[in-house]
């Protein structure tokens, strides 16, 4: 007696949406402080400090990927990097949605932390 084969997708089907649920169920959010960002004032300020840490900082000369823009990061706020960054740092290929934030609490630190 030959099995039905519908009943024997769906079987599979069940046994791998169960997989996925289990395996979800390990998935943590990563939670940070989120700053609001206004485009024309916090980019103009970001750009200003990443191009200052770029031309005068040395210590990320050198550098590239993940690195690089994690060292320009720290010399453009350490305050700023630990706060979004120092919990669950870039990693290579990561799509940066914390990038906002990070400049929204540039536009919060002082001129003269600049």
């Amino acid at each position: 007696m030959a099995s039905n084969p519908c009943r024997v997708s769906l079987a599979r089907i069940l046994v791998l949406l169960l997989l996925c649920e289990l395996c979800l169920g390990w998935v943590t959010e990563y939670k940070y402080k989120r700053y609001t960002y206004r485009k024309k004032r916090d980019d103009k300020r970001y750009k200003t400090a990443r191009q200052r840490c770029e031309v005068g900082d040395s210590q990320c000369q050198g550098l590239w990927g993940v690195d690089h823009t994690k060292c320009i990061r720290r010399c453009m706020s350490e305050v700023c990097y630990n706060e979004i960054y120092k919990d669950d740092e870039l990693e290579e290929g990561e799509i940066d949605v914390r990038l906002n934030s990070f400049k929204g609490c540039l536009s919060q630190v002082k001129m003269e932390d600049f």
